[in-house]
């Protein structure tokens, strides 16, 4: 692998490129809802609201992100050991069918929880 040029900040590599990436993600969607007729302000609010305004919300947000960030690590595993992974999504499947399977082998032996 290359190696950049030159290594930014840990404030910058950490906080700011997020942040900037955070702000073209809501710019572009903004755009996007403006062209729909809507206003992209209210969308953003809704947006927030249902997913982190009640204990319901975060509870399904969290819900929901586990898959992402689980299939997100199987790829990073993959990458840092400089391999090309791309079927992500049909081994989370093929993952949960297996643990499925093993959780029904022994359901006599282990308890409900």
């Amino acid at each position: 692998m290359s190696t950049p040029y030159a290594k930014l900040p840990a404030w910058a590599d950490y906080g700011l490129i997020p942040l900037i990436n955070l702000s073209v993600a809501f710019i572009v969607a903004g755009f996007v809802v403006m062209l729909v007729g809507e206003n992209p302000f209210r969308a953003a609010v809704i947006l927030v609201e249902g997913a982190f305004g009640k204990g319901t919300g975060i509870a399904f947000t969290l819900f929901y992100a586990t898959t992402f960030i689980f299939t997100g690590l199987s790829v990073a595993v993959a990458a840092h050991c400089s391999l090309f992974n791309i079927g992500t999504e049909g081994q989370a499947y093929i993952g949960g069918l297996g643990i499925a399977l093993v959780c029904l082998s022994f359901d006599s032996v282990l308890p409900g929880g």
